[in-house]
């Protein structure tokens, strides 16, 4: 199976051809983003991400993508959001922490940058990053309850940073008024999100752990207290 391994790969490819073809003058940007353009991505295990800005998004205007998902499924690609710039517009004050992400980490295919300039309503992607760290809060509540069943313990660190580190990224930018570089930013700020190498010393390992779920308490906090 041929996968696409970079992004100047797939930037070089017949794909840009593919999708202006398949969806012609709807057509305002398709690009990468997402966790592909994150620190850690694996294009051997995990496909490429490609959202699109359209001028009708309706199923009709949809249908010609449907052709090309076998191909997509080859090149190790996935079609994943759908966006007008009215519908960009009139949802800034629910997905404010996305269209952070998209206009700051992004590799266009074909067209137009997507959400160029964007700046975020702070209050809005406050609300936001609280609301996503509650609920993950609740789970590593309850992850930890059960760490001692878990055959790969340090996969609590995984799993959690898979969720946080993306909500950091807007709490980073609520904090310093600027998107992170990368998350050694975010560890230099909060150095218990850091996995810790090993768990044999299991005094130490529950140590890691409870500092984490203590320091995203803290950070809720800190959010909360934010009054923007």
């Amino acid at each position: 199976m041929k996968k696409n391994l970079s992004i100047l790969e797939l930037q070089n490819s017949n794909w840009s051809n593919l999708l202006k073809e398949a969806l012609g003058e709807n057509l305002i940007s398709a690009f990468v983003h997402g966790d592909c353009l994150m620190e850690g991505f694996d294009a051997m295990k995990t496909p490429w991400t490609i959202s699109f800005i359209l001028r009708d998004n309706s199923t009709t205007q949809l249908e010609p993508l449907q052709k090309l998902l076998s191909k997509a499924k080859k090149d190790n690609l996935e079609f994943r959001y759908f966006f007008t710039i009215k519908e960009i517009q009139t949802s800034e004050d629910v997905y404010p922490l996305e269209f952070l992400h998209i206009t700051n980490r992004n590799q266009v295919i074909v067209g137009t940058q997507p959400i160029p300039n964007y700046k975020p309503n702070l209050e809005c992607l406050r609300l936001e990053c609280e609301r996503e760290l509650r609920g993950l809060l609740i789970h590593l509540r309850r992850a930890y309850v059960y760490l001692k069943e878990d055959r790969n313990p340090l996969g609590f660190f995984v799993r959690a940073n898979d969720t946080m580190l993306p909500i950091m990224y807007g709490v980073y930018y609520l904090s310093h008024g600027i998107y992170p570089e990368n998350h050694q930013q975010i560890f230099d700020d909060y150095p218990a999100l850091k996995a810790p190498i090993s768990s044999r010393d299991e005094k130490l390992f529950l140590e890691s752990v409870n500092s984490y779920i203590n320091t995203v308490t803290d950070i809720v906090a800190f959010v909360d207290s934010m009054r923007v």
